[in-house]
């Protein structure tokens, strides 16, 4: 394994340790930079839909988590 690809996944575990978590993060900065300068909502909404977002990511990792664990009685 390359030196470049061993980096790359370390950030990738440090910063995320699932995709899910990391693209509802990317998506939640991406879409807050578009709201504050290009549609120029103001921050209040757009610290809503930044978190919105998050805890979405969050929400969906959660529940592939519960699904893939047996239940307990």
């Amino acid at each position: 394994m390359s030196q470049i690809t061993r980096a790359i996944k370390a950030t990738y575990n440090f910063f995320a340790g699932d995709m899910i978590i990391l693209v509802a993060v990317i998506l939640a900065f991406v879409i807050g930079a578009l709201l504050v300068n290009v549609a120029k909502v103001p921050n209040p909404v757009t610290a809503v839909v930044f978190v919105a977002f998050i805890v979405g990511g969050l929400t969906l990792t959660l529940g592939r988590e519960l699904q893939g664990r047996p239940r307990q009685r």
